[in-house]
This record gives structure tokens, sequence and C-alpha cells, in this order.
């Protein structure tokens, strides 16, 4: 694992280290930490949020080498910093308001698993009401349904469903619906792109298959410019643009995916997830839960 900069998310640095160590890796945190000790205070927080979640949601622990390393390197964990009970946590009360607006759980049939990583997976669905197949991200925490998401995750997770609502533009992905069910927990829907991204693109052009060429993938590299402008003339911003982030559709739609990581800005250039209290709510157009915690509270536990 490469040493992070210093704009690093530490949450971010910290799920990659937990999926290396989860995977048997032995990651030398010196060498991501380095001399900062902000970064190393970041991650431990940051292993203490999970530690937290894990504790109140019985989930599974690292196994015990990994979990002393993290002891070592990070400072040992207390059992004071543990919750009493799950009911402690924020998520409960923001899980029951949206599971009071979701469609009945009858509404979207599974027709298959379409990706997963290490925050979400995505599913092929069929709404029943509509008659038609569409994208459905549920959250994920240690590989099971979030059902009952860490406040981090779940904080994330409605801020990317919550931003890609607001960014209506052609060249990002409409969202449907937002909403909670009791398989797959908190979700939202969004349309299902049907074709290849832009690495299966490049690769056709270098072949010459399907009448791929040059001048038509920069057709494409067009497209993903003015969606950008768009977004960045409503001060997001994505932080997570690749070529596995823009899907092409079979009609020559172009859709930038993954807003997971987009930071909300002021109009003066300043990120909300860097929290101000006294900061006007005027000064985005895009609102999510997380933007408006930070302008209230700034130890929310949603960021």
């Amino acid at each position: 694992m490469a040493k992070p900069s210093h704009s690093t998310d530490a949450s971010d640095l910290f799920a990659r280290l937990l999926v290396e160590l989860q995977e048997g890796g032995e990651p030398d945190l010196e060498a991501l930490c380095g001399t900062d000790p902000q970064m190393r205070h970041d991650l431990r927080a940051a292993w203490l949020d999970w530690r937290r979640g894990t504790a109140a949601l019985g989930g599974d622990q690292l196994s015990p080498p990994a979990d002393a390393l993290l002891a070592r390197e990070l400072g040992g964990l207390d059992a004071s910093e543990l919750p009493d009970s799950p009911s402690d946590s924020a998520w409960s009360e923001v899980l029951a308001g949206l599971a009071k607006h979701s469609p009945g759980p009858g509404r979207y049939r599974l027709r298959g698993e379409i990706a997963r990583g290490g925050m979400g997976a995505i599913l092929k669905v069929w709404d029943d009401d509509l008659k038609r197949s569409l994208a459905k991200k549920v959250l994920i925490a240690r590989g099971h349904p979030a059902n009952t998401p860490d406040d981090r995750s779940l904080g994330r997770f409605l801020a990317e469903a919550q931003v890609t609502a607001q960014l209506e533009h052609p060249g990002i992905i409409p969202v449907h619906d937002l909403g909670v069910d009791p398989e797959d927990g908190v979700y939202f829907t969004m349309r299902l792109v049907r074709g290849h991204d832009l690495r299966r693109v490049f690769e056709q052009v270098q072949r010459g298959e399907d009448g791929w060429s040059q001048p038509r993938a920069l057709g494409v590299l067009l497209k993903v410019c003015e969606a950008m402008a768009y977004a960045h003339s409503r001060n997001i911003v994505h932080r997570d643009l690749k070529p596995a982030n823009i899907m092409v559709g079979r009609f020559g739609e172009v859709y930038v995916m993954d807003w997971g990581l987009a930071r909300v800005l002021s109009k003066g250039g300043e990120s909300y997830e860097l929290p101000t209290p006294h900061t006007p709510a005027d000064l985005t157009e895009v609102t999510t839960l997380r933007a408006e915690l930070e302008r209230e509270q700034v130890d929310s536990p949603l960021f």
C-alpha cells in the first residue's frame, strides 16, 4: 500500500488498511504514517469508530494478530471506549426515518449481483411496479448486508445517494429512490446502464473493435468533461474520477459513476467535510445530511 498524501482521508485509508488486514496482509503502518502524528491520530480515530460499530452490532472482529498489530501501532483500546448498546448510535434514528417512506419489501426483485466493493454492492433488480430493470446499491459492512451500518459508513452512503440525486445532468446517473428494506438494509436505486466502462472502450479503440476509433473515444471524454464541469458548477468535487467509474452505454450514453468520495464545497472552495460550525447554510447548492450535520455539530458521527 502506497504512503498517502496529506490530503488522504484517514477513514478511506483505514478502509483499505482493514481490507489488507482481513486478507492476511501485514501493512507497514510506519511507512503509511511516517512522522505525521495527525495521520496516526486520525487512523486511530477511524479504528475506534470501526470497533464501536463492530461491538454495537455484534459483528466479526479482526483476527487476533491483526488486532494486535493495530493496538501496538495505534494505541490500545480501553473497554470504556465501546458503547453499552446499539441504541447509542445515531444511525438508528436516521434509518427509522427512511423506513417510514420506503417502498414495500416486494417491489424490487433480485436478479443478480453486478459488482461489489469495500463498502457497497450493486445489485440488478426488477421493479415490479414500473416493469423495468434497475441497479440497486446497498451498503455492506464487513461482508454482510447493512441492516445496521456503522455511523461513518452510513453517512458516506447517504451523502453519495443525495449528491448523485441532486446532480441532474445527462452525464450523471439518475437516482430513483432511497430507502430501507428488511433484506438489504439501506439502499438507493438508479438507472441500470448496459454497456462497458471506459477501460474496455480504450481496449476496443486499440483493437479497432465495434466501430471504436480515437475520434469516437474523444467524444466520450468530451461528455465526461461536460458532466464534471456541471458538477464543479454545483460545488461538487468527484475525487475518484477514473476509467472504471465511467460507463458508456450501447447507444452512446456516457455516465460518470460512483460519487461515494465526492466532497460538497462552499462557494469559497472550502469543504463541508472540514467542519466550520458558523458557515452560513446557503453557501452550497447541493445539500446532504452530512453537510447539514457538519454545519450544526462538528463532532457528528456521520462524517
